[in-house]
């Protein structure tokens, strides 16, 4: 099983405990690519046309939020369908 496997699990199975580095090799390794960045708010696009929005936790919290895991699961999803 690869990293990009094992990671794809831990999305799908425990999407509170995903650290924001994480998200972000998970992105690189699709082909996002990092394009507009506002505070916390990090604005990802694909060469299909394709942009997400993950918002980088700040302050105490360690993990990103479950419904950004749940968007990039989405985003993922399509890819996969298409």
């Amino acid at each position: 099983m690869t990293r990009r496997h094992k990671l794809l699990d831990q999305l799908r199975n425990s999407p509170g405990n995903i650290r924001f580095s994480q998200v972000e090799a998970l992105l690189k390794h699709e082909g996002f690519v990092l394009f507009n960045q506002r505070g916390s708010h990090r604005a990802y696009h694909r060469a299909d046309g394709r942009v997400l929005t993950i918002v980088k936790p700040h302050g105490g919290r360690k993990t990103c939020h479950p419904s950004d895991i749940r968007k990039l699961l989405e985003a993922l999803r399509h890819d996969n369908n298409a």
